[in-house]
C-alpha cells in the first residue's frame, strides 16, 4: 500500500501575477511492500527474536546503552529505505491562450481604394488592434493569406537580416506547431512604406473555400479563438463559403469578419498592361496599345492619353497622343499614335477617370522609350547644273540656268542631313543619260562608282532623294529594283524641285505608279519664287521646335519658295502637307506606296532655295532649313526600319484571349534581299518578364508535330523549340497554335523568338545550323480572370458567414483588440520529476558506518 506523507517544500517566484504557484518540491512515500507483508514481516521478526532468545537465552547487550542505539539507529535507517521516500518536483504546465488566425485577402481586388487601398487599410486594421491590445495580449496570433492558395502571410527565407526589416510581429505559434512560421506585420507610419515590406495581393482568383478547407483540419475549439477574415468579400463559390462556416461553428471556430473597402462607387477603369516598342527611330510616329479594363460604365465616354514626362505646361505633362473610347463592360483595347523626337522618353498612360470609380491609380501606367541609333542611310540623286537663281518672273526662272557656279561652302543637302550623326549621305551626280557617278565630301566626282549594282546594295539603303532628276537616269531594271525597294523593302522616295516634276521621265516607268501626283505633260518645268501655306501643320515634317506655338510662329514666316510651273493634281489618296498661297494649287504631297512611303515636293528645296531658307527662315534660319530636310527622311523612312532584317515575322491579331487560335508567319530574304524559304526557322517560347518563375507557356503543343524535347505535358514549355513550317505557295513560314483556356494572372504576355539558320543541321537541341537571322515577336494575351470581373465588395457575404460560424462582425479596430484579451489562459498538465531519496552516498555511509562501530564495539568488549 502507498502510503503518502506529504512534507511540502513551496518556492514562489513572479509569473504574470505575483502570488502564482509555479513550482512545489515535497517528499512522498511508497514502499513496494503492500500492507499484509508488513504484517507478515513484524510477525517474523518477533518469532525470530523469541526463537533467539528462548534458544540462547537473554542477550549480552541489554546492559549497553550505547550498542542498543546503535543497533536501533541502524535498523530504523533500513526501514526508512524499505518505506520508499522520494523527492517529487511539480511544476504547472504550460500557460497558454487560444491562438487568433488572421486570414487576409492576397486578390487582386485588394488593390483598389483611393489614397489608400484596400490591402493597406487590412494591415492598417490589424496593426491598430496589435498595438491596442500590447505586447502580452497581442501574443499567440498567426496570419495567412489565400487567393489562389492558403500560404502563409509573408514568406521567410531564413535570412535573419532580411526578417528583421519587418518591424513588428504577429507573435508566438505555439511549440512544436509546424501549421505556419512566425511573421511579422509591418508598423511604419505610412501604410504605404508597410505595404513595401510584404508580397503586394497579386492572385487573380479569390479561393476562400479551398482556403477554410485547408485551414480546417489546423483549428480545434480548445486551441483556436477564432479566424479574423479580412477580406472585401470578392470570392468565388460564396455558398460553399457558407457551408464551411457552419461547419467551423459547429467546431466552435468563429469566423469574424472585417469588412475590408468602400461599399460605395460605382464601377471602376484598370490599365492591364501595354504593349510598346522597347527602342524606336528617332522622329518616328509608333503605335502604342493600350489594353484596360471596365466594370459599371457600358456605353459610357472616356479618354485614353499618352503624356511626355519630359515636357510640362502648366505643372502638367504635356499630351503627345489622345483617343476618345467607348467603354464595353469588361476587357478591350486602345490604339494611339505617339511620336519621338531624338531622346529617350518616359511616358505616361492615362485614362481619365469617370465620377464614382472605386480607385483612379489604377487608371495610369508609365513606360520607358529607348532611341535606336541605327544609322539611316540616304542616297541623293542629283542634276549636274549650275545654281539656280530665284525668280520671280518668267523670263527670270526660263535663263535662271545660266547663273554662277555651285560653292563649296554652300548650304547642301548633304550638309543638312548629316548634321545629324544618326544620317549617312551619300551623294549621286547625273552626267546626263544614264550616267551617275559619286561625289565625294570635297564635292570631286568619282569616275568609278556610281548607282548601286546589285539589287542588295540598293537595299542596304533606306532613302532615295531624286533632286531635280527624273526617273529615266536610270535604267529599266534599276527603275525595278527601286520599285521593289518601295513597295518590298518599306524604303522612303523622295522627289523634289522643277527638274524632277517632268512628266516625260516618269511617264510609263514602274516608279509612275507610286507617285502621290499626277504630272500633267508640260513644254517647260521651272521654278517660280510663290508664297506657299502650310495645309497640316501637326505633320511630322513641320514639327521644327518642342514648343508648339514656337513652332507656329516659325510655319507662319516660312519664305517663298520655287515652286514649278505646271500643272500638278494630287491623288484622292494622298495628302497634301502645302500649297500655293494664291491658287491652292499643291506643293508638298505625300502617301504611302506599299510598305514604303513617297513624298513630292514641287518647290526646289536645293541650292540657292535651300539657301534662302537658311537665310530666311525664322530667328536661327539655318538650323530650321536643316531641321526640315532632316524631317522629310526621318518621315519617309519611318518604315524602312524592318526593310534591312532578314527574318520578319507577323501574327493574326495584335491580341489574344484564351482560347483562340494563334497564326505566326515568318518571312526571310536571302543576300540579294529576294524572298527564299531556303533557310529553317525555330520559334523558341520566351515569358514576357525574367520574374516570371512558372515553366510552362499558355500555349499548347500542336498535334501534328513531333516532340524532341522531351515534354509530356500538354503546353509549350518556356525556352522549348518548335520548327516552322514552309507555305512553299506563298513564301512564307508559319504555324498554327492555340492557346489554353486557362490562362493564369502571370501569362498576360509572352515572347516569341523566331531564328532562321541555313547549313548543316546538326540533329541536336539548339544547334541547327548558322545563324542567319533572328527577331522576336511579343504576343499580348487578354484574359478576363474572375477576380477582376466585379471590383465592388461583397459585404453581405461577409456578414452572412460571421453569423452562421458564430463569429462578430469587426467594423473597429478595437473590436478586435477586445477579443485579443478576452481569450482565456489555459494551464497544461503539471510536469512532475521524482527521485529515491534514499539513494543518497551519506545514507550509506551512515548505515555502514553504524553497523562497523557496533561490531567494534562487541568485539572491544568480547562480547564478539
Amino acid at each position: 500500500m502507498s502510503l503518502n506523507m506529504i512534507l511540502p517544500c513551496i518556492t514562489q517566484m513572479g509569473f504574470g501575477d505575483s502570488n502564482s504557484l509555479i513550482a512545489e518540491t515535497f517528499v512522498t512515500w511508497e514502499t513496494p511492500l503492500q500492507q499484509w507483508a508488513w504484517l507478515g514481516l513484524a510477525g517474523a521478526v518477533i518469532v525470530v527474536w523469541a526463537l533467539l532468545r528462548i534458544c540462547w537465552g537473554k542477550t549480552l547487550v541489554r546492559d549497553r546503552l550505547g550498542l542498543v542505539l546503535l543497533r536501533a539507529a541502524a535498523v530504523g535507517i533500513v526501514l526508512v529505505i524499505m518505506l520508499g521516500p522520494k523527492i517529487v518536483d511539480q511544476q504547472p504546465g504550460e500557460t497558454t491562450r487560444p491562438r487568433m488566425i488572421y486570414l487576409f485577402d492576397g486578390s487582386q481586388s485588394m488593390q483598389l481604394g483611393g489614397d489608400q487601398d484596400r490591402w493597406q487599410q487590412a494591415i492598417q486594421f490589424t496593426r491598430s488592434a496589435q498595438q491596442g491590445a500590447g505586447e502580452h495580449d497581442g501574443g499567440d496570433v498567426q496570419a495567412f493569406r489565400f487567393g489562389h492558395r492558403l500560404e502563409p502571410f509573408a514568406k521567410s527565407d531564413g535570412n535573419q537580416a532580411s526578417i528583421d526589416q519587418i518591424p513588428e510581429t504577429l507573435k508566438g505559434r505555439p511549440e512544436g506547431d509546424r501549421m505556419a512560421p512566425a511573421i511579422r506585420l509591418v508598423a511604419s507610419g505610412d501604410p504605404a512604406d508597410d505595404a513595401t515590406s510584404i508580397e503586394p495581393p497579386a492572385a487573380s482568383d479569390s479561393r476562400l473555400a479551398d482556403a477554410l478547407r485547408q485551414l480546417l483540419p489546423q483549428v480545434r475549439g480548445q486551441t483556436s479563438a477564432g479566424v479574423v477574415l479580412l477580406s472585401d468579400g470578392r470570392v468565388r463559390a460564396s455558398e460553399s463559403v457558407e457551408h464551411l462556416g457552419e461547419i467551423f461553428g459547429k467546431n466552435k471556430v468563429p469566423i469574424h469578419v472585417v469588412p475590408i473597402g468602400h461599399a460605395g462607387g460605382s464601377g471602376d477603369i484598370a490599365i492591364v498592361s501595354l504593349v510598346v516598342p522597347s527602342r524606336v527611330r528617332k522622329f518616328t510616329e509608333n503605335e502604342l496599345q493600350v489594353f484596360l479594363r471596365s466594370f459599371g460604365y457600358p456605353g459610357q465616354e472616356t479618354t485614353v492619353r499618352v503624356l511626355r514626362k519630359s515636357t510640362t505646361i502648366d505643372d502638367d505633362y504635356a499630351e503627345v497622343a489622345a483617343i476618345p473610347i467607348t467603354l464595353t463592360g469588361g476587357a478591350q483595347s486602345a490604339s494611339l499614335v505617339f511620336r519621338v523626337d531624338d531622346r529617350a522618353e518616359d511616358l505616361v498612360v492615362v485614362v481619365d477617370p469617370i465620377d464614382g470609380e472605386l480607385s483612379t491609380k489604377n487608371n495610369r501606367v508609365e513606360t520607358h522609350v529607348e532611341i535606336d541609333r541605327t544609322k539611316v542611310r540616304v542616297l541623293s540623286i542629283e542634276a549636274n547644273r549650275p545654281r539656280q537663281m530665284q525668280q520671280a518672273s518668267f523670263l527670270g526662272g526660263l535663263f535662271s540656268n545660266l547663273g554662277r557656279e555651285q560653292s563649296s561652302e554652300e548650304v547642301s543637302i548633304q550638309s543638312a542631313l548629316q548634321a545629324d550623326e544618326d544620317i549617312e549621305c551619300t551623294v549621286l551626280q547625273s552626267l546626263g543619260g544614264q550616267s551617275l557617278r559619286r561625289v565625294a565630301t570635297n564635292g570631286s566626282v568619282q569616275s568609278s562608282s556610281g548607282f548601286p549594282s546589285t539589287r542588295a546594295e540598293l537595299f542596304a539603303y533606306d532613302c532615295v532623294i531624286f533632286n531635280e532628276v527624273t526617273a529615266d537616269v536610270l535604267d529599266e531594271e534599276q527603275q525595278r529594283w527601286l520599285a521593289q525597294w518601295v513597295d518590298g523593302r518599306g524604303g522612303g522616295l523622295i522627289l523634289t524641285g522643277a527638274g524632277a516634276m517632268r512628266q516625260t521621265g516618269w511617264q510609263d516607268t514602274l516608279l509612275e505608279a507610286f507617285l502621290p501626283v499626277v504630272l500633267e505633260p508640260s513644254n517647260a518645268v521651272y521654278p517660280l519664287s510663290t508664297a506657299v501655306q502650310v495645309t497640316e501643320p501637326l505633320h511630322p515634317i513641320w514639327r521644327l521646335r518642342m514648343e508648339r506655338l514656337l513652332n507656329e510662329q516659325i510655319l507662319k514666316t516660312l519664305p517663298e519658295l520655287g515652286v514649278a510651273v505646271g500643272d500638278i493634281i494630287a491623288k484622292p489618296d494622298a495628302t497634301v502637307l502645302a500649297q500655293t498661297s494664291e491658287d491652292h494649287k499643291p506643293v508638298i504631297v505625300a502617301q504611302r506606296a506599299g510598305r514604303g512611303r513617297v513624298l513630292v515636293s514641287t518647290a526646289s528645296l536645293s541650292g540657292s532655295y535651300l539657301e534662302g531658307l537658311a537665310q530666311n527662315w525664322g530667328d536661327q534660319p539655318e538650323r530650321v532649313a536643316a531641321k526640315f530636310w532632316r524631317n522629310l527622311v526621318y518621315w519617309a523612312t519611318e518604315e524602312s526600319s524592318t526593310g534591312r532584317r532578314r527574318l520578319v515575322v507577323s501574327s493574326n491579331q495584335r491580341f489574344y484571349r484564351p482560347g483562340q487560335r494563334l497564326q505566326i508567319r515568318a518571312t526571310s530574304y536571302d543576300e540579294a534581299a529576294l524572298r527564299t524559304t531556303g533557310y529553317r526557322v525555330w520559334a523558341m517560347f520566351e515569358p514576357e518578364s525574367l520574374d516570371d518563375m512558372s515553366l510552362y507557356s499558355p500555349v499548347l503543343w500542336p498535334d501534328n508535330v513531333v516532340r524532341e524535347s522531351g515534354e509530356v505535358g500538354p503546353r509549350i514549355a518556356w525556352g522549348e523549340e518548335l520548327p516552322m513550317k514552309i507555305n512553299a505557295e506563298e513564301q512564307v513560314y508559319e504555324v498554327n497554335l492555340m492557346l489554353s483556356e486557362s490562362v493564369a494572372a502571370s501569362d498576360s504576355g509572352m515572347r516569341i523568338e523566331l531564328t532562321a539558320y541555313e547549313g548543316e543541321d546538326m540533329g541536336m537541341a539548339f544547334s541547327h545550323g548558322t545563324q542567319v537571322d533572328s527577331t522576336s515577336l511579343a504576343v499580348q494575351i487578354l484574359s478576363d480572370p474572375f477576380e477582376q470581373q466585379n471590383p465592388l465588395p461583397n459585404h453581405e457575404l461577409l456578414s452572412r458567414l460571421a453569423a452562421v460560424s458564430g463569429g462578430k462582425v469587426l467594423e473597429d479596430p478595437d473590436q478586435l483588440t477586445e477579443l485579443l484579451r478576452e481569450r482565456q489562459e489555459q494551464q497544461g498538465p503539471a510536469k512532475v520529476e521524482s527521485t529515491p531519496a534514499w539513494n543518497r552516498i551519506w545514507l550509506w555511509f551512515a548505515l555502514i558506518g553504524l553497523l562497523t562501530t557496533e561490531w567494534i564495539w562487541r568485539r572491544t568488549t568480547g562480547l564478539a
